[in-house]
């Protein structure tokens, strides 16, 4: 696979201007006149894509929660994906009012309710502080401690920027790992109100069985809309709140697009890793990404499982249990495309290349000659510390009992070791925070998962090899079955304990904190170990990515020097664009994939249940016919999905999709499985990104939802 390095975002070497078309790309808004879009189709010019000076796309452009969204009317209105806004409609769903299932539709502003746990952010600038947050640390060598320092100075940085504009909301981002910072200045809004969200059978068509695989035929997308204080402030909810007017949105064109039309995405992609080493792909190929997958198959099946007997209980955990879906089936495709293209193989061939290009100058071995040794060491000590790392992490994230157990260890020790003319104030502060942690620690709470999780992580702790067993866990089994011995242990645990009833336990914590720390036991016992456990690999972790701040930098100098050109930095959740084309590819040898789905092809696929239940609206909509205005000519059918290969990766779900005016046709929201390696790796042959076809969203609004009111909002004739 050629690579092409893009333009450096901030603090590297010369920028160098783009000479052809992309292998792939992430832009910062930073690199957009040097792109030289309108070569390639784009109609727009780079100050009106982006200008902090008057009103450009990006005022447009909104982040939602980890997703992206952006504004279709001046009231506030905006679309993302479904999937975006799933975990606000689980939180506002119950067995009265299964909005997960039948959708949920506010005809007038009045019927808009929360979008618990939502929040959108408008990026209004941007400055380069590179120099400020290296300069804090210049004189540190020791890898702790210069990476403490880093994070010191963007704290510092923030919290001076929050001090002069305490209207907007400030974030300084790493942009290339010890290198490069950027401060982002942000505008928020707290107050976000569902408007439309499709049925769970139209926005989640196919479910899991087409999640990250195409084609697909499923209407991923949603309507919330935002809302501020009368004075224009992000404010919190209020009934008194009015909905907020962009400085700009997005035309709608209900006309779509045809295949190798140009198109392009703004929105704000998560982390991608592919200015890293073979060695950082190996800890991910044979540690993280299969430890991951098989931990969160089991806790996908023990929640369906609960769901099948409790509705209630499926309501509650139908957010969770779609998060965990997502990740696991991403990261089988991950490494099925590692071992497909063979990308650590790639990566370590490109290294010994490096290493023989250092070795040939004595003047490159003195400055480059320590860079892949130190790092092939560094992932390898953090590859020594995978298994416990990675399952300490899972058993404290999903066992409430655990966390709490661990929690109260650790603020036991803080309070010991307080000086003893502060620990009274010490002591009151490091139980505020404990109670505090108790209560997040339940969430969507259920007793019998955390109980047989915690079965689950415990035997399998107790396999590790003996210098790294768990003393506290070989007492509470001894010389018998472990299986049996945990199953027992836990089973007094919970019959004998409060850990499992979060109200009662708060009581006992309230009525005597001193007491509660003191509590003795097995479980108690183990809990003080694993805290311990904790702290350990806390410190390893600190140097290891301390001395990563430090060596990763070099590693992207090195490849600057031995192949100049230009890179563009990884993509870290700040604001990108990425361009391309509608269009097919062959995923495999003699099949080709076209890029558009129609309803024909959904009403062909659809079933009476599981993960192909049909709408009943949307067929008896379809089959009556007057359809012409949404259709594709070509087709004579409408369009559901469309497919592109533009450059895209978590985070861009809920992307508009535009053409070459900057009018929305479409809404990413997924990939294909081919392309779930776009975290480590991109190329046009096999990377394709997913949206849901414009034609097809205005086809739902106004033939199933009958909400013609939106259409006429957004001003779509």
């Amino acid at each position: 696979m050629k690579k092409k390095f893009l333009t450096l975002f901030f603090g590297l070497s010369s920028l160098v201007a783009l000479a052809g078309p992309p292998d792939e790309g992430m832009f910062p808004m930073s690199e957009l006149k040097r792109l030289n879009l309108q070569a390639k189709g784009m109609q727009l010019t780079p100050e009106q894509l982006f200008s902090t000076e008057g009103v450009s796309l990006v005022q447009a452009l909104v982040r939602v929660g980890g997703c992206t969204g952006s504004f279709v009317s001046p009231e506030g209105l905006i679309i993302t994906n479904h999937h975006c806004a799933f975990g606000a409609v689980a939180a506002a769903s119950s067995v009265e009012n299964d909005y997960i299932s039948k959708g949920f539709l506010a005809k007038t502003r009045e019927l808009e309710i929360p979008a618990a746990g939502l929040t959108v952010r408008i990026t209004t600038s941007y400055e380069d502080v590179s120099a400020e947050v290296l300069a804090a640390v210049k004189d540190i060598k020791e890898p702790a401690a210069r990476l403490a320092g880093i994070r010191q100075a963007m704290r510092s940085i923030e919290a001076r920027a929050k001090k002069a504009q305490p209207n907007l909301a400030h974030e300084v981002s790493e942009m290339f790992t010890g290198r490069s910072y950027v401060l982002f200045h942000y505008q928020t809004i707290q107050d976000i109100r569902m408007v439309y969200v499709p049925p769970r059978n139209i926005g989640e068509f196919g479910g899991e069985s087409d999640n990250w695989v195409w084609p697909r035929h499923n209407g991923d997308f949603a309507f919330v809309r935002a809302y501020v204080a009368p004075d224009g402030s992000g404010a919190a909810y209020s009934k008194d709140n009015v909905p907020f007017k962009p400085a700009n949105h997005l035309k709608v064109n209900p006309n779509g697009v045809q295949e190798d039309d140009f198109v392009f995405i703004m929105g704000y992609p998560g982390r991608t890793f592919r200015h890293y080493p073979a060695a950082y792909l190996e800890y991910q190929r044979d540690y993280l990404l299969p430890y991951t997958s098989q931990t969160f198959d089991w806790l996908i099946d023990y929640m369906k499982n609960l769901g099948k007997a409790d509705q209630a209980k499926e309501i509650a955990l139908a957010s969770s249990a779609k998060g965990l879906a997502n990740v696991t089936k991403n990261y089988k495709g991950k490494m099925q495309g590692m071992r497909r293209i063979g990308l650590v193989e790639q990566k370590r061939a490109e290294e010994k290349a490096m290493m023989n290009w250092v070795a040939a100058n004595g003047e490159r071995q003195q400055r480059f000659g320590k860079v892949l040794p130190t790092l092939d060491s560094l992932y390898g000590e953090m590859k020594a510390d995978a298994t416990q790392n990675l399952w300490l992490n899972y058993l404290l994230r999903n066992s409430a009992a655990m966390r709490i157990g661990v929690l109260t260890a650790d603020a036991r020790l803080a309070i010991e070791m307080a000086p003893a003319d502060k620990k009274d104030s010490v002591q009151t502060e490091i139980l505020k925070r404990l109670r505090t942690g108790i209560e997040r620690a339940y969430g969507d709470y259920d007793a019998s998962l955390d109980r047989d999780f915690m079965a689950k992580m415990l035997l399998q702790a107790n396999g590790w090899p003996t210098n790294n067993q768990l003393a506290s866990l070989n007492k509470i089994v001894g010389k018998k079955a472990a299986d049996a011995q945990i199953d027992r242990f836990l089973n007094q645990l919970f019959s004998k304990t409060l850990l499992f009833d979060q109200k009662a336990l708060l009581a006992a914590f309230d009525k005597n904190p001193a007491k509660f720390l003191k509590q003795k036991g097995d479980f108690w016992m183990l809990s003080t170990e694993l805290q311990q456990l904790q702290s350990l690999l806390s410190l390893r972790d600190q140097k290891i990515n301390g001395a990563l701040s430090q060596w990763l930098p070099e590693f992207l100098e090195m490849k600057l020097a031995m192949q100049p050109g230009d890179f563009v930095p990884d993509a870290n959740s700040t604001l990108r664009l990425t361009f391309g084309n509608v269009r097919g590819y062959e995923p495999e040898d003699g099949v080709y994939q076209a890029p558009f789905t129609t309803v024909g092809g959904l009403v062909a696929k659809g079933e009476k249940s599981g993960d192909y239940e049909i709408n009943q609206e949307l067929v008896a909509a379809y089959e009556a016919g007057n359809i012409e205005k949404y259709m594709k000519p070509s087709l004579k059918d409408v369009p559901v999905g469309l497919l592109y290969n533009m450059d895209t990766t978590g985070g861009n779900s809920g992307s508009p999709v535009m053409n070459a005016k900057g009018e929305l046709i479409g809404v990413n929201f997924d990939r294909a499985y081919t392309a779930t390696i776009n975290d480590f790796a991109w190329n046009e042959a096999y990377s394709r990104s997913i949206g849901v076809d414009i034609r097809f969203v205005l086809f739902v609004v106004d033939k199933v939802a009958k909400a013609d009111f939106l259409l006429q909002e957004m001003k779509v004739q």
